[in-house]
């Protein structure tokens, strides 16, 4: 049959794409004010950490009056993870690179009791093409050294990460999420985009990813990606918080509604917690 220079066909005709660009716009802002607030970034526990692609995030904050801190760990001689905690208000985890003791376990639990903000981002494995904020050594297999830490809030990340088959995205790992309920944490926030998400489960269910397939078991679903239980908030991603990730759809809202969490605790003064053995120690306040 003579070919007549038309192919019914979704991937030969670009008008008929089955992909979806999210839009890229807005910007990063904070309702919230965070004067005199102090948030310590944990980068003694995590992951190898990109601090450049930290920078949306650490502007944010200090431009509307925060301190923030890194810690780093016990080569930088400074304090203790537990007195650095009793010192801050929030506290940013990104990513598992080692676990935390007991001692520091007690001390998050003490922390986040006394009103502390915890925000937790984690990766389901290692990220390719620098769209994560950290890169991590483990696979999709292994258990997070979080865990323990999410245990006793009442939250776990699952294994492996979530993709599409539909028409979400141009990448068939970046999911689109929305938000399960209203909420500080999800107002002014229709769609999210996340890109190797792993599932995180348990707490108040906050965004979630329909029709979408965790890659361990290849079972189709609906997954929560953000939940909150009391003081503590996890985002299975780092990516969201990106330069290339932080303005598409709706994600600089969503991350904005993040930080304005941490900065809004009402925790108790210094009391909690009253410091003890850890293996981390701070350092002098973010660029």
């Amino acid at each position: 049959t003579p070919f007549d220079g038309e192919v019914d066909g979704p991937s030969f005709n670009a008008a008929d794409s089955v992909a979806t660009v999210p839009e890229q716009s807005g910007e990063l802002t904070m309702s919230a004010d965070a004067d005199g607030t102090e948030v310590v970034i944990d980068t003694a526990h995590s992951a190898s950490i990109d601090r450049e692609a930290l920078a949306p995030i650490v502007t944010t904050l200090t431009e509307n009056g925060a301190t923030v801190r890194y810690h780093v760990g016990p080569r930088a001689g400074g304090q203790p993870l537990n007195d650095s905690l009793s010192e801050a208000d929030a506290l940013v985890v990104l990513g598992g690179g080692s676990s935390y003791t007991d001692d520091e376990l007690d001390g998050l639990r003490a922390f986040a009791d006394a009103g502390g903000r915890v925000l937790v981002m984690d990766e389901p494995e290692k990220a390719s093409g620098g769209t994560a904020l950290l890169t991590l050594s483990t696979e999709g297999s292994v258990t997070s050294p979080l865990a323990p830490m999410l245990s006793q809030f009442g939250l776990a990340s699952d294994n492996g990460y979530l993709y599409t088959q539909g028409e979400a995205t141009l990448n068939y790992r970046a999911v689109a999420g929305t938000p399960s309920s209203d909420g500080d944490l999800t107002e002014g926030v229709d769609r999210a985009v996340f890109y190797e998400a792993t599932p995180v489960t348990g707490g108040d269910t906050v965004v979630a990813a329909e029709e979408t397939i965790l890659s361990q078991t290849r079972r189709e679903g609906s997954y929560g990606v953000v939940a909150r239980s009391g003081n503590v908030v996890a985002v299975g991603d780092t990516s969201v918080a990106t330069q290339e990730f932080l303005y598409r759809a709706d994600n600089e809202r969503l991350v904005g509604n993040l930080l304005d969490f941490l900065v809004s605790g009402e925790k108790s003064p210094g009391d909690a917690p009253n410091g003890g053995s850890s293996d981390g120690s701070s350092s002098p306040p973010a660029p």
